[in-house]
């Protein structure tokens, strides 16, 4: 079967269910505008062409592969577009992708407005590099208004490179309170590189800005197998995201899952900065069996952290992911101030997930694990981090960094996890308040060369003295649930870069059989009502027996 034939079929089967062969438009740099365009031999030849004709639905529209094609792909509803159970499809044919190179600074690569029944796939997205360019690679905006809900859109394959906003955008233009927006938006194994003076990696976000009185934006988002790599952002105009990898604000359902995002945030230069990946203003989304590495901020005052659940998102879950040698935390948990547009920080969780040598830079004032507020008037509450596992071998680490009040975090709790820190100045727990905390430490395992908790102004050296400060603290019914112990795991860390999640890459992180970790946590769930999930890190079940301490769950 050749090349086009394999299309063909592929596209008829899709769409028709197996009867007449679907609409086929082909385009080639050596085809005629004047021709049909109904096959390789009469194909099309110019971008403006596509852009100007009448797509039926359910068509492709193919462009050669290997060729490249100058401008602008502008598709709107009128013509380009199918309807249910008839997408519409853009992509490539022959051998290799094609590549639409954008060779003007304020246009797009591919521009598409109120898309709906799309799938853009197999193709390469060039504009005139990221410190020349003003646009975004691909830009997907909704400009209806009339709570206009845009379904079944699709990148799938497409690599982007050198353009100055973002790589990929998602945008809703509606300002009014009408729910507008995108229902199972898709991106699938798409890169995005060498963009972002602006704006960020992939971008998706809303002009009606906040949850708190508007339903969400996107709906169903998914993103899998995406890398996002070395977008700096921040250098023509710093803004406080610029340079991060992939942020989904105002969304319901997203799941984001075996992604890649590093090197990205390097020249932001504004106070508070870029992340790997991470939600705000989102609600009920997930992240998991992902990779964030390397990723800095300009100032390495703040952020250029890992992952982040941020201002706004509710029952949102971090699971099953590796973060490693950032600037910045690990893994955030954080609430910005604004509560009339923002909805409060609440029921979210960070779960088997491994930091190793996050806190790069200003290690004095990160953690692995950060958690703040700067909204003094909404507690934090129903927030869980709980068996994850911590190396980090920096002279200075802190494993948990509270930036706040922690009874800005009531009912929140950190448990069953590893806290493995080789540092002479290293802290388990570095707190900016004296104030007894609502938030609890339960059945964690520390191991470091000194015992070290800063709450505040002062700093405890042994658990006992800690513990009587703070009688509620690793304590179940008077007894103490804490280990002060080498984890003892199996094989040798730092891993370092695994180039996406692969747990058979991170066994290092198991812990041994005799590990004081082994049947040394708390049942979580029993005692605080925390559904502590049906596997690990590794995908074993969990419990077995006890539950364990850290991301790996033995027999």
């Amino acid at each position: 079967m050749n090349m086009i034939l394999g299309i063909s079929l592929a596209v008829t089967n899709a769409n028709s269910g197996g009867a007449a062969p679907t609409v086929i438009y082909y385009v080639d740099p050596a085809g005629s505008d004047a021709a049909n365009g109904l096959s390789p031999a009469t194909a099309w030849q110019t971008l403006s062409k596509v852009n100007g004709a009448t797509i039926p639905a359910g068509a492709s529209v193919l462009f050669k592969g290997g060729s490249t094609f100058t401008g602008s792909l502008n598709l709107v509803e009128a013509r380009h577009y199918g309807s249910s159970g008839l997408i519409t499809r853009y992509g490539s044919y022959g051998t290799g992708r094609a590549t639409i190179n954008t060779t003007t600074s304020t246009n797009y690569g591919i521009y598409a407005i109120d898309p709906k029944y799309v799938t853009i796939e197999n193709l390469i997205v060039t504009g005139v590099g990221r410190t020349t360019s003003t646009a975004s690679g691909v830009f997907l905006e909704v400009l209806k208004l009339a709570s206009t809900r845009l379904p079944a859109v699709t990148l799938s394959n497409v690599d982007v490179s050198g353009f100055g906003d973002c790589g990929i955008l998602a945008w809703s233009h509606p300002s009014d309170s009408s729910p507008s927006g995108f229902d199972d938006l898709t991106l699938l194994n798409c890169l995005v590189h060498d963009c972002c003076t602006t704006g960020n990696g992939i971008f998706m976000v809303s002009n009606a800005y906040g949850l708190k009185n508007l339903a969400p934006t996107f709906k169903r988002t998914i993103i899998r197998s995406c890398k996002v790599y070395d977008n700096p952002g921040g250098y023509a105009s710093p803004t406080s995201h610029s340079g991060s990898g992939i942020l989904l604000a105002q969304t319901d359902g997203a799941l984001v899952e075996s992604c890649e995002a590093y090197n990205n945030g390097a020249g932001n230069t504004y106070a508070q900065g870029p992340v790997g990946i991470w939600f705000y203003d989102t609600t009920n989304s997930i992240i998991q069996f992902c990779e964030s590495h390397h990723n800095k901020t300009g100032l390495g005052t703040s952020d250029g952290d890992g992952f982040d659940l941020d201002g706004g998102c509710q029952n949102c879950t971090v699971q099953y992911c590796y973060s490693h040698d950032n600037y910045g935390q690990g893994y955030q948990l954080y609430q910005y101030n604004d509560p009339t547009n923002i909805l409060s920080l609440t029921g979210n969780t960070i779960r088997y997930c491994i930091s190793e040598n996050d806190c790069q830079q200003n290690t004095a004032t990160k953690g692995a694990f950060l958690l703040g507020s700067a909204d003094n008037t909404r507690a934090c509450s129903g927030n869980a981090i709980y068996g994850c596992t911590v190396f980090n071998s920096t002279a200075s680490a802190n494993a948990v960094y509270i930036f706040s009040n922690p009874n800005q975090f009531a009912t929140s709790y950190v448990g069953n996890n590893i806290f493995y820190l080789t540092g002479a100045s290293s802290k388990f727990i570095l707190s900016s308040t004296s104030t007894a905390p609502a938030l609890l430490f339960i059945g964690n395992c520390y191991s470091s060369p000194a015992t070290s908790i800063k709450w505040g102004a002062t700093t405890y050296t042994t658990f006992s003295n800690w513990r009587a400060a703070f009688p509620t603290q690793e304590t179940v019914a008077g007894g103490a649930t804490f280990k002060a112990a080498n984890p003892s795991l199996v094989g040798t860390v730092p891993v370092g870069t695994i180039g996406g999640f692969d747990p058979l890459l991170l066994g290092a992180y198991k812990t041994q059989a005799a590990s004081v970790c082994k049947n040394g946590g708390q049942d979580l769930n029993a005692l605080y009502g925390i559904s502590m999930g049906s596997r690990d890190l590794f995908g074993n079940t969990i419990p077995q027996g006890l539950y364990d301490i850290g991301c790996y769950e033995t027999a």
